[in-house]
């Protein structure tokens, strides 16, 4: 019986003037240091290029309703927006198998994030955080944030990526399937063994598998990246405009890229915002992101040192040791999961002040190895309902890529935890939650792209590390795109939230569709 559970272009560069970047927008912002390197693809032509295509303000607007702005961002722990910031809140429904006739429908969630001043013909910015996140955090946190006069031109309508967030909820693992999966196989801080753990998540996702398949079917494998970039055609068919702007951020960018793959002629403007690894194995992503996790979390204990903060002269060791008590069931009701998982979404999840934000996780940390667990253990129910959801679950097995034998794990989870002593134990068993998943169709390939591509790159990004842009490279190559690569060396998730340089950028670039050299913004 089935079980019933469902992201001034620069004038100075060194040497390198480049005065046609100060030419354009009122307000330059902060410098782009250039690194002369093109925007890749095809290079210049000298024919006259077509004017860039349009977007425009919906002619067939959602049925929007007002949201308290306040209330939206403690929900997701981020402090009150300004006056001046409106949040509306609207849903819309779509095909769960897209291009079947008839079939069943489901309801995708939309928030709208704009300043009271934002014009109401102003042309919209479709923003998607895929499976990491409710796509409403990152817009928030860009209005929050330094980046927040980009919203006064264009108001960014954040879509929840289906069974994720606001959208129709997916309820189909047990209470112990739920633990034991989002800790790893480390339940709420029970000893174990890595190779106890792997038998544990393996065994329990693949009855998972099972249960989540008798509550979707015949659904379970419609909620791929490429049914979410469906969701996003819907709603520009609701919207009865030509063509719209997708802003991916983090995992977002699978969809971002999955709809210019299915939808080239409907897209009018594309910024990848720390993109994750694309069209490559599920060994491939999660090694980069490993990578990249560490790489942030060794510049939080570089930032620890430098405010004095609580975890002494060595935050790493401080870290490390923590989680090892965790994963040897020392932190009762907090696996060493927990603890990776709440320092990656403090980091990623917010907005202010640097120094605040790595004091506070620092006194959680600390008071955690003193013995007072309490505010801890609260940040880890926060960040597990924001990061590891059933249909968090459901999308990422569906989007699985080349996935890792079951033989393979246990070699990672020995090579990765000397190569990446942080998150290297929990990256690689997390690598056996999908077993027993069928994958969903392949992630579109684009063909090509009618407007040059944005890619904003954060090397600190605690949530899909800052390595992703690289494995875009070849594929940009192939279909001769042009495209421009803007990094930024401050933490946070989505480069654009955290950064009035990359914010300006993009917003010269929504308005024109041109992109600068290749370079970086300062943190």
């Amino acid at each position: 019986m089935p079980r019933n559970r469902l992201l001034t272009a620069a004038c100075a560069a060194g040497l390198l003037l480049i005065t046609a970047g100060c030419a354009v927008g009122p307000d330059t912002g902060p410098s782009l240091v250039l690194d002369g390197g093109g925007g890749g693809g095809a290079g210049p032509s000298s024919r006259t290029p077509p004017p860039p295509p349009e977007f425009t303000a919906p002619t067939s607007d959602l049925d929007w309703g007002r949201c308290d702005a306040s209330q939206s961002a403690a929900a997701y722990g981020l402090p009150a927006p300004a006056a001046d910031v409106v949040v509306d809140c609207a849903t819309f429904r779509s095909s769960v198998a897209p291009g079947t006739s008839g079939g069943d429908g489901i309801t995708i969630a939309a928030v709208r994030v704009r300043l009271s001043s934002t014009p109401a013909a102003a042309s919209p910015v479709v923003v998607t955080a895929g499976s990491d996140l409710p796509s409403a955090i990152p817009a928030l946190m860009t209005a929050i944030g330094p980046a927040r006069q980009i919203l006064a031109d264009h108001p960014f309508v954040a879509v929840d990526r289906r069974g994720i967030g606001a959208s129709s909820a997916i309820d189909c693992l047990t209470a112990s399937e739920r633990a034991v999966v989002a800790t790893n196989g480390a339940g709420t801080g029970a000893a174990a063994d890595p190779g106890t753990r792997q038998q544990l998540i393996q065994r329990t996702a693949a009855e998972a598998a099972d249960g989540c398949t008798d509550t979707l079917t015949p659904h379970q494998l419609d909620y791929t990246a490429a049914n979410a970039a469906a969701d996003l055609e819907r709603l520009r068919v609701q919207w009865k405009v030509s063509r719209i702007a997708v802003l991916g951020v983090g995992s977002g960018t699978d969809v971002a890229l999955a709809y210019a793959g299915l939808y080239r002629n409907r897209l009018a403007r594309i910024v990848l915002d720390t993109p994750a690894p694309y069209l490559v194995s599920a060994r491939t992503r999660a090694q980069q992101i490993t990578s990249g996790l560490d790489t942030a979390f060794a510049r939080f204990a570089t930032d620890c040192r430098a405010v004095n903060c609580s975890l002494g002269p060595d935050p790493t060791a401080a870290v490390i040791g923590l989680i090892g008590r965790a994963a040897s069931g020392g932190l009762p009701g907090l696996s060493d999961t927990d603890v990776v998982r709440v320092m990656a979404t403090a980091l990623a999840v917010s907005t202010g002040e640097r120094a605040a934000t790595v004091r506070g996780l620092a006194d959680q940390l600390s008071a955690a190895i003193a013995g007072d667990t309490a505010a801890l253990r609260a940040t880890a129910t926060r960040a597990r309902e924001l990061r590891d959801a059933d249909g968090q679950l459901v999308s990422r097995c569906n989007d699985i890529a080349q996935p890792v034998g079951q033989n393979e794990i246990s070699g990672l989870v020995a090579s990765w935890r000397s190569q990446y002593p942080v998150t290297g134990v929990t990256q690689a068993l997390s690598l056996a939650r999908c077993t027993g998943w069928a994958a969903g169709p392949a992630m579109p390939r684009p063909a090509g792209f009618d407007v040059p591509v944005l890619i904003v790159t954060n090397a600190y990004d605690t949530v899909v590390g800052g390595s992703g842009s690289g494995a875009l490279t070849p594929l940009l190559a192939a279909v001769r795109a042009t495209s421009a690569t803007v990094s930024y060396d401050g933490p946070g998730f989505s480069t654009v939230a955290h950064s009035e340089c990359v914010g300006g950028i993009v917003e010269r670039y929504l308005t024109g569709a041109t992109v600068p050299d290749s370079g970086a913004c300062p943190s």
